[in-house]
């Protein structure tokens, strides 16, 4: 009976899947039935290769235009979108882009977001974007594999969205990131689509691609925990609020903070500084970094 025991735990661990995952462990796992694969990027781009049994979708069918900046779909159309997909409450789902410039990896971390967002829980990048597949020796096909449709209905978990509002009450009683570069930060360099220069008052600057390598692998998760621990004193049973320009950027801060590190209260500003920056009454800071004190 204890060695049964001990396969059985060590069969469920084989297929527990990590919010980051590697080309090694997609390739052990392709065949799971609650598995969907989504490569992220236009539909030229899907048809000419992808991993097997992978589905495609595109940014588009997560954000749309509003006034000056973009904002994520109504409930409806994400909810559509997830059961094209073959998406239930059951799936494990793994997003990846063939990545060409750093825009492709954030366009999969905001589909990340929007996922979580909308109830889908148990979600993973994989580690260095279709590369680190090919890479490894592992075949890509041209094949477009149909899959059933889900049923699912979207759970809106609203503690995960801020629009202006919530960030102006909350200004200087939590801690804000500002994942843009840090110059965007200072307001040394302008935005075209921001009118006013600077950051959020009382943000803190943490480009989002700190976090990552040249080939878009994930950087040491021990050090950075203790950075987000260490260096901004983050809690990670207190609430920390993402920002950027559009949303995009952000979206990474997000993935790392709320999914691999285990941060419980990560709110993402989707609007971000294309709504803040763009606004006369918002206050806003440059030529000065600044640290959070609780």
């Amino acid at each position: 009976m204890k060695k049964l025991v001990v396969l059985l735990l060590i069969s469920i661990s084989a297929f527990a899947m990590e919010p980051i995952v590697s080309a090694e462990w997609l390739k052990k796992n392709l065949a799971d039935k609650n598995l969907r694969v989504v490569h992220v990027s236009e539909p030229d781009d899907y048809l000419l290769e992808h991993i097997p049994n992978a589905q495609n979708s595109s940014i588009g069918k997560w954000r749309v235009a509003q006034e000056n900046y973009l904002l994520v779909r109504s409930s409806q159309e994400i909810q559509d979108e997830i059961r094209k997909l073959g998406i239930d409450k059951e799936s494990k789902v793994v997003l990846y882009a063939p990545i060409s410039s750093p825009m492709d990896l954030l366009k999969s971390t905001y589909i990340f977001w929007a996922l979580n967002y909308h109830g889908i829980k148990d979600v993973a990048i994989l580690n260095g974007g279709m590369s680190s597949w090919r890479e490894s020796g592992y075949e890509l096909s041209d094949q477009v594999n149909s899959v059933e449709k889900s049923d699912y209905i979207v759970k809106i978990d609203s503690r995960l969205v801020a629009d202006k509002a919530y960030v102006m009450q909350k200004l200087n009683k939590l801690p804000m990131i500002d994942a843009r570069p840090a110059d965007k930060y200072l307001g040394i360099t302008p935005t075209d689509t921001v009118e006013r220069d600077g950051h959020i008052s009382g943000a803190m600057s943490y480009s989002w691609n700190y976090s990552i390598d040249n080939n878009y692998m994930l950087k040491d998760i021990k050090k950075l925990e203790a950075l987000f621990r260490d260096g901004y004193k983050l809690d990670k049973e207190s609430e920390v609020l993402v920002y950027c320009t559009g949303g995009l950027e952000t979206s990474f801060n997000y993935f790392v903070l709320s999914g691999v590190l285990g941060y419980k209260h990560v709110r993402l500003y989707d609007a971000s500084m294309k709504e803040w920056g763009n606004s006369k009454e918002t206050p806003m800071v440059k030529y000065t970094y600044e640290v959070f004190a609780r």
